[in-house]
């Protein structure tokens, strides 16, 4: 994720947050990893809540906060279990929905709209159809590094619904390298069946082709959906 231009990113957000029918304060950034995001977004003024289930990453996320002097609860939470406190906006980047299986995702979806103020925002983006399967599908990756190097090797069998992402990492400490193992497993979803189950819930919504206002296309890698919860209703 080093390549990652957060600012960007983030201002993307803060774009379609500025659109909600209400008022943005309070945000949840569900899968929040190390705070990339969530750092960013309070600098935007929000008041920011970061959930994440791994509790390494939390108290990471908590030292870069702390460094960069921004006040940001940390909770540690499955997402998949999501219990979401009252905020106006819940935002999900970096391919959080992919894990979150197809059978899970209704209920899911249904927490977020009831969760949400009236006028909220439920921003999130996911690694397409397209991409799992055309560009990441039984592939073989590989990077070296000064202090790390990985492999990532992806399986799919034929006709399925996920892929299984193995990856290696070596961690250099001091004059030794520390080997690390874990599997993924992402989850494919297809675009048209997302906005139908937004929809399907209460929420009005929109899909993009990532970082433009352009609709996705057949070979859009990463689709972001912007789905708002009415005022009234």
């Amino acid at each position: 994720m080093e390549e990652i231009d957060y600012n960007k990113w983030v201002q993307y957000l803060h774009t379609f947050l500025l659109q909600a029918p209400r008022k943005i304060k309070k945000i949840t950034d569900g899968g929040c990893g190390t705070g990339s995001i969530s750092i960013r977004l309070a600098r935007y003024g929000y008041q920011v809540t970061g959930i994440d289930l791994s509790q390494e990453m939390l108290a990471v996320a908590a030292e870069h906060a702390r460094e960069a002097g921004q006040k940001i609860t940390f909770v540690r939470q499955d997402i998949r279990q999501l219990v979401l406190g009252h905020c106006d906006a819940l935002v999900c980047a970096c391919d959080v929905l992919n894990y979150i299986s197809p059978k899970q995702i209704d209920l899911f979806f249904s927490r977020v709209y009831a969760g949400l103020s009236k006028g909220g925002a439920f921003l999130f983006d996911i690694s397409s159809s397209y991409k799992l399967r055309e560009v990441l599908a039984n592939q073989l990756f590989f990077e070296d590094r000064e202090n790390i190097s990985y492999f990532w090797r992806n399986h799919m069998q034929e006709n399925s619904q996920k892929i299984a992402m193995e990856l290696t990492f070596f961690v250099k400490r001091g004059e030794f390298y520390t080997r690390r193992d874990e599997v993924q497993v992402q989850y494919i979803h297809e675009t048209d069946q997302i906005l139908q189950q937004l929809r399907k819930v209460g929420f009005l919504t929109k899909a993009y082709d990532f970082g433009t206002l352009s609709a996705p296309h057949q070979q859009t890698e990463r689709v972001f959906f912007a789905a708002y919860k009415p005022l009234e209703g």
